[in-house]
């Protein structure tokens, strides 16, 4: 048979079998384009949220090494070089979300700790501290400097930390320590911003700003009115209930289809070893949502659409808190 002949035959013996196939498309040589009805793919979007297929990943289990080198140990405290650690440590707690075993591992060349670096890194999991060059064979490595923490072993290739300014109201602070910063913003506003930007581009830390809270906000906000509403006698039920042709709001579909891009956020941070494409992911979420929440008013909303909406930020969330736990920070039902 000919190519579109084949194509043809394909098209009629699918076409009226499958509800969820809106058209089909044969074209010359050969190719045939395959149209699905959105609101088929909405609800079996958000039953794949529910069930947690996001999590299911078909690599086979294996190990990773993450290295963060410095010359001493007491090096954390330098701010450039806390970034290339916390870089290094999210992006192990994306390898173990996705099935790996990430080893994280500090590499020094001189192991110098004391009592305040001890409590620092006593706030982190699994962190290895290692003197032993050979452990830097196929790991993936970074550092403050090209210069720093050389050993013989070391991958040219290694991932450069770029610097970080500091902030306040658009002015530079020059003399700043991470203590300082620690009693000014927090130690999880610290953790995040500082990797909310490719390694390999100076980073701008904004006091005044907090990058943090975009993302913790849309959380509470969600479980604020979901409380709420429940407590009046609104309950969102099970996902089987939704009516998915009451999801007709082109935000409400966005979402949706952002949500389906949370693995794809996970392999892309993996294949270019830059946790922030993560957060970028996330910051992209929550601004459809922040969208969404600002147009439109709960309590205005007849009781079928309202259930429908909460079912799809509470799925919305389950997606949020995730991210939140790979990221190891707080969340807040109430802020």
């Amino acid at each position: 048979m000919k190519g579109y002949e084949l194509g043809d035959d394909i098209k009629n013996r699918l076409l009226p079998k499958y509800s969820f196939i809106k058209n089909i498309e044969v074209m010359d040589p050969g190719f045939i384009n395959f149209y699905l009805k959105e609101e088929n793919m909405i609800k079996e979007n958000l039953i794949s949220v529910e069930n947690g297929d996001f999590k299911r990943f078909n690599n086979t289990k294996k190990d990773i090494k993450l290295i963060m080198v410095t010359d001493r140990i007491r090096d954390i405290w330098d701010i450039q070089n806390f970034r290339g650690f916390m870089n290094m440590y999210y992006l192990g707690n994306i390898y173990n979300f996705v099935g790996y075993k990430a080893r994280k591992i500090l590499m020094v060349k001189d192991y110098d700790s004391d009592i305040n670096t001890r409590y620092l890194l006593s706030n982190f999991k699994d962190v290895e501290i290692s003197l032993n060059e050979r452990e830097l064979s196929e790991g993936i490595t970074f550092s403050a400097s090209p210069y720093q923490g050389v050993f013989r072993g070391i991958d040219k290739d290694r991932s450069i930390i770029e610097g970080v300014r500091i902030l306040k109201n658009g002015f530079v602070i020059d003399k700043i320590t991470l203590t300082d910063l620690i009693e000014e913003i927090g130690f999880h506003r610290i953790k995040y911003t500082l990797c909310n930007k490719a390694i390999a581009n100076e980073i701008n830390m904004e006091l005044t700003t907090d990058y943090l809270r975009y993302i913790q906000y849309p959380y509470n906000r969600i479980s604020s009115v979901i409380s709420t509403l429940k407590k009046e006698g609104i309950d969102i039920g099970n996902i089987e209930n939704i009516k998915k042709e009451l999801l007709d709001n082109p935000l409400e579909e966005k979402i949706i289809k952002k949500m389906t891009g949370f693995k794809d956020a996970l392999i892309d941070s993996i294949n270019q070893n830059q946790p922030y494409r993560l957060i970028k992911y996330a910051n992209e979420l929550c601004q459809i949502f922040y969208e969404i929440n600002s147009t439109i008013v709960f309590r205005q909303l007849n009781r079928e659409k309202l259930m429908t909406l909460l079912k799809l930020l509470d799925s919305f969330k389950i997606i949020l808190k995730e991210i939140l736990g790979i990221l190891e920070l707080p969340l807040y039902e109430k802020m």
